[in-house]
């Protein structure tokens, strides 16, 4: 446990270190709130699913003239503390904000894809499916980061379903969300 810990204190610093300065202006972000549930891989306790919430501040970018953006999200998490998510997608249809995205969580470490069903004026619904880097040690695939196997790296976690809410910090500006930002 005490490893662990320790190694957990690293991949906060690391995280933090990598999004800061996406987040040094908080200008034209979001609030998003969570929850879900993870499924997850043999354990001692014998669970098989586990509850998850969230709390993040995060950014999107419309690259201009395309329906590409840029997502990228960090905050409090349960039971993992810390997390952060950074993705890439296509909106999908501007009129309602319906965007998907595809990314990497740092930690606990998990690929994802989310569907923003739309995101109007200031209030935001989406879905995010994602799987852990735990397939990958169940997979016979060995290594992992430090003394972290991909099993603790995803904190055991095999899939994550999550439901959510953003609520834009920019404000009320038309149809076009005020949080939708130009590179």
């Amino acid at each position: 446990l005490i490893v662990f810990s320790a190694n957990f204190t690293s991949l906060k610093k690391l995280i933090i270190v990598f999004l800061f300065p996406f987040f040094s202006c908080a200008q034209g972000g979001y609030i998003e709130y969570n929850g879900g549930i993870a499924i997850l891989g043999y354990n001692s306790y014998s669970i098989d699913l586990g509850p998850g919430a969230s709390a993040l501040i995060g950014k999107q970018f419309d690259v201009t003239s395309t329906p590409f953006l840029f997502d990228m999200q960090i905050g409090l998490a349960f039971p993992s503390i810390l997390t952060a998510k950074v993705g890439v997608g296509s909106l999908l249809y501007r009129k309602t904000g319906t965007a998907l995205t595809f990314g990497l969580r740092p930690w606990p470490l998990h690929l994802y894809t989310q569907l923003q069903l739309f995101q109007m004026d200031i209030f935001g619904l989406f879905v995010s499916f994602e799987a852990g880097s735990k397939l990958l040690e169940e997979r016979g695939v060995s290594g992992g980061v430090g003394n972290l196997d991909y099993g603790e790296l995803s904190m055991n976690s095999r899939f994550m379903i999550n439901i959510g809410y953003r609520i834009d910090l920019g404000g009320v500006e038309g149809l076009f969300n005020s949080r939708r930002r130009s590179f």
